[in-house]
């Protein structure tokens, strides 16, 4: 009986899907070449927003419920000025920054591990760092929150680019 349904499958497959996927191969053809043009264009602007926010600081966080209020309370009051919320809200960005240039930054996050999350721009590069594993010691373990700010810091004021980021 089985057999039966997966031969019945791939006839429905060889009659029904191939014809249909040779009726919009054409038009797949004609758009990618338009969907490259918007995506280059796109990578263009995202490389001018990293030039002209040369230098600015990122703290990233979610709105996970264990978490979001200790870090509204006690960690983002701690951050200098030089430092910017992104908070994201589901999947909304909530940023001064534009939101599609953020979206952008945290899909292309190179050591993300889960949120709150660390990011900079140096020199038209976006360097990341992820925080989670020692917020979560703090949050959990009752532990001091001076180390976690202190990583925070150093994270920021380094200038270089790291590890070739």
């Amino acid at each position: 009986m089985k057999s039966g349904n997966n031969i019945l499958g791939f006839i429905l497959f060889i009659f029904i899907g191939i014809p249909i996927f040779i009726l919009f191969l054409p038009i797949m053809v004609v758009l990618y070449p338009f969907h490259l043009y918007k995506r280059i264009r796109f990578e263009k602007k995202y490389t001018e927003f990293l030039y002209e926010n040369n230098g600015m600081n990122f703290f990233c966080y979610n709105n996970r419920k264990n978490s979001k209020n200790y870090i509204e309370k006690s960690i983002i009051p701690n951050l200098t000025e030089q430092v910017e919320i992104v908070y994201l809200n589901g999947k909304k960005v909530e940023s001064k920054q534009k939101s599609i240039f953020i979206s952008e930054a945290l899909f292309k996050l190179k050591k993300y591990n889960r949120f709150p999350h660390l990011m900079k721009i140096r020199n038209g590069k976006l360097i990341d760092k992820s925080i989670n594993n020692p917020f979560y010691n703090v949050l959990n373990l009752n532990k001091d929150k001076t180390s976690l700010l202190t990583k925070i810091n150093l994270f920021f004021e380094l200038n270089e680019i790291e590890n070739g980021a």
